[in-house]
């Protein structure tokens, strides 16, 4: 059966039994990601779910009904969510870590007022001080509002409207960054687990550069990279004085050929969609070169983007710039002393 088949197959059940199950306090159910553009893949790619609630009171039933079945569908229909998200199964620290985190988290349930979906706020308390610090809030509901598909209820996207602050557009260029630093520390520990982490960072980088420029989001990787090494290539649209325009002539010549380089995009790709084939082929030394390949291309794709953009400019070179002396120092410390 085709990847995409069966991940419907296991949505349409899974929202078929949360109906009758709840069908007077169910709101809706927004799916979005890989499942929602068409990319899902069966033990690599997990499914990203927003349930709502009519009714706070009905918001801990839902999370134990839906955990239950979730994994109880997973198994039934062979959709391998257990090697793919960071809930269920067994449940070792560094898994409990990523969890935490709420990557490769399958759903969240959330009530009537947890979410301000106009404005694209997050607003239950413990996810409050982590939207707003660490991830941007605005890109994750865009990428709900374009690339989100309704699988029961009302049409939440129709009410999202956003204006992004520099400060959301920044905390998606950080995303990535913090990541794939992560997966160098990790690398020689948990060397599958970095190399995975490594790889998301790669290709979500692609498309925090989009959001960063106020570019659409939401067609796909392969789009959005064939998008982001056109607009590398080419320049489109750079108008600054002398001295930014010295620094995108050097980060296009040299920075191109030796950090962007989009062929490692393109391996990136390349193993996230076949991962069972790919990830063999990499022993402890290999992870650690890619997890050091794909910050280095991170880190160089976030130059870019402040490069190009107009606003805050200085201040944001400043702040990536001493971040990236910290991290540095990090890394020294850790390993070379």
């Amino acid at each position: 059966m085709e990847n995409q088949q069966l991940v419907q197959n296991f949505l349409r059940e899974f929202c078929q039994k949360l109906a009758e199950k709840f069908s007077d306090d169910l709101d809706f159910i927004l799916l979005f990601g890989s499942a929602a553009r068409g990319e899902w893949k069966k033990g690599i790619s997990d499914v990203d779910l927003i349930i709502q609630m009519k009714k706070i009171e009905a918001v801990e039933n839902a999370k134990e009904f839906s955990n239950k079945i979730f994994w109880e569908l997973d198994a039934k229909h062979g959709t391998k969510f257990e090697e793919s998200c960071s809930i269920g199964g067994k449940k070792d620290k560094i898994k409990k870590i990523i969890e935490k985190t709420k990557l490769y988290v399958p759903f969240e349930i959330f009530g009537p007022g947890d979410i301000d979906w106009t404005n694209g706020k997050i607003k239950r308390r413990d996810l409050i001080l982590g939207a707003k610090l660490v991830a941007s809030q605005a890109m994750l509901f865009q990428k709900m509002k374009y690339e989100g598909k309704i699988l029961y209820g009302r049409d939440i996207r129709k009410i999202i409207h956003i204006k992004p602050s520099w400060w959301e557009k920044s905390k998606a260029l950080l995303i990535p960054y913090h990541i794939s630093f992560c997966s160098v520390l990790g690398a020689l520990l948990f060397p599958k687990i970095a190399l995975k982490m490594s790889d998301k960072a790669a290709i979500y980088s692609v498309e925090s550069i989009l959001f960063f420029l106020d570019k659409p989001i939401g067609k796909g990787i392969n789009k959005a990279t064939e998008e982001v090494e056109k607009e590398i290539k080419q320049g489109i649209g750079y108008k600054h004085n002398f001295w930014g325009m010295m620094e995108m002539d050097l980060i296009l010549n040299f920075g191109y050929q030796k950090l962007f380089n989009f062929n490692f995009a393109k391996e990136a790709i390349q193993l996230k969609y076949n991962w069972q084939e790919q990830s063999k082929k990499f022993n402890r030394w290999k992870i650690l070169k890619f997890c050091l390949r794909s910050f280095l291309f991170v880190n160089a794709m976030n130059w870019y983007a402040i490069l190009r953009a107009d606003k805050h400019r200085i201040i944001l070179k400043i702040f990536f710039l001493l971040r990236t002396i910290l991290l540095l120092l990090i890394v020294w410390f850790c390993f070379c002393r």
